[in-house]
């Protein structure tokens, strides 16, 4: 009995080597989803536009409704990246490559500190 337990576990590996794979479905945004990135990444880029004309002297300051909306836009990117982070949100770019990139895009720049701040939430 001992002999045949060897031989099997030999044969089989009994538990050691590739780990179980678990067949699971790709992460993917649904329509609302995709729609609420691209509705926040608007609000953000069009609230920094706005700002930059300003600090330049070409346009009046975005008022409050402009920035909370880009927070919301900048918030509701992150919780997505955070829920499902590989989902594809354009061919070449995942929900939380969005984030990174527009974090990123965003430091060093006059547009709002407290946006990067709340797109790195999602990473």
């Amino acid at each position: 009995m001992i002999v045949v337990t060897a031989l099997l576990c030999g044969f089989a590996g009994c538990g050691e080597g590739e780990p179980e794979r678990r067949h699971t479905e790709p992460q993917r945004l649904t329509a609302v989803e995709r729609a609420a990135a691209a509705s926040g990444y608007d609000a953000i880029r069009s609230y920094c536009r706005r700002l930059g004309l300003h600090l330049t002297g070409r346009g009046a300051a975005p008022g409050p409704g402009a920035q909370g909306r880009a927070v919301e836009g900048a918030r509701a990117i992150a919780a997505l990246a955070r829920r499902k982070p590989e989902a594809p949100y354009a061919p070449d770019q995942t929900i939380s490559q969005l984030a990174a990139d527009t974090a990123e895009d965003l430091e060093g720049t006059n547009c709002s500190a407290r946006l990067v701040v709340e797109l790195e939430r999602g990473l």
